[in-house]
């Protein structure tokens, strides 16, 4: 059994669980939504407020720890944590408080722990698939097959940074969502110039926004045969139902997303600007399949060798 956690930029999971079988064996999962890029994302610092929502945070991952008596126990660190001026003193407090020794892994490493996460979420196709995971502070980009990656990125152009420099009005007005789309286009080019070596038209979407897509198609646009289930933890998604998804997600004000049945509270600000980022790549990679796993880093993190 082994205790697994993942301080993300929006959220930190804790994951208590075991390998049977090659299978997930659950014993304890835990996410708060922390958001610990909030207000210092894009000037690279942890304000203080997010500093004591983390620490908060991981005094009740100490809790659970305890009863099932784990003493010093490794997280992984990504983007907020990373990236920040102060994460190093982020990291010594962690230790200090808590016996949580905070790796914070680079973006390759991220990538590489997502895709391991995602190809045993159910059975990967035998063509190329394309991965992307929406993180707060960054964005991983996967190429890779049901054997091995073929190519991968991080790029720091994660949701709380986008709603930072972006959703500046609510409904995103018009001129916000181009100058959004544009900035994507711009700064996934190295995605965009990989795959005519490495083809695909399959979108895996990794936890969390792609999570709540599943989510509002089933319980709140209910498109008849949008949501196709391929395993306990991977659903295919139709284009239409991504379509009247991305369409719905745009004219919502805050009160009208938060409404939603299949909304999770903390999604509620982020979910615009994933929405258009996952629009921009499905239309200008002629993606034709879009698949949405409930598996990610942390699951990755247990299948490591």
């Amino acid at each position: 059994m082994k205790a697994l956690l993942d301080l993300g930029t929006n959220t930190f999971h804790l994951l208590i669980a075991e390998l049977k079988a090659n299978k997930i064996i659950e014993h304890r999962k835990l996410q708060i939504p922390v958001k610990i890029g909030k207000g210092g994302i894009n000037t690279g610092v942890i304000t203080e407020d997010a500093f004591n929502r983390g620490m908060d945070a991981l005094k009740q991952f100490r809790t659970i720890l305890n009863e099932y008596h784990f003493a010093e126990v490794t997280a992984y660190g990504t983007s907020a944590i990373r990236d920040a001026a102060n994460g190093i003193d982020f990291i010594t407090r962690a230790h200090n408080e808590y016996g949580i020794l905070i790796k914070a892994i680079s973006g390759d490493e991220e990538a590489e722990l997502i895709y391991r996460g995602v190809s045993h979420s159910f059975e990967m196709p035998a063509e190329n698939v394309l991965v992307m995971d929406i993180g707060g502070g960054s964005v991983e980009f996967i190429i890779g097959n049901k054997n091995t990656i073929l190519w991968k990125h991080s790029y720091p152009i994660g949701a709380a940074r986008l709603l930072e420099r972006f959703h500046t009005h609510d409904p995103m007005d018009d001129t916000s969502i181009i100058q959004l789309q544009s900035y994507l286009v711009h700064n996934i080019r190295l995605v965009r110039d990989a795959l005519p070596e490495f083809p695909c038209h399959t979108l895996i979407g990794s936890a969390g926004s792609f999570e709540t897509l599943v989510d509002v198609l089933k319980d709140d646009i209910q498109i008849p045969d949008s949501v196709i289930p391929l395993s306990e933890h991977a659903t295919e998604i139709t284009l239409d139902g991504f379509d009247a998804f991305i369409q719905l997600i745009t004219q919502l004000d805050a009160k009208g997303r938060a409404e939603l049945k299949g909304m999770v509270d903390f999604r509620v600000e982020m979910i615009v600007v994933a929405a258009i980022l996952m629009d921009v790549v499905v239309k200008r990679f002629d993606i034709t399949r879009i698949i949405a796993s409930n598996y990610s880093l942390k699951e990755g993190m247990l299948f490591q060798d």
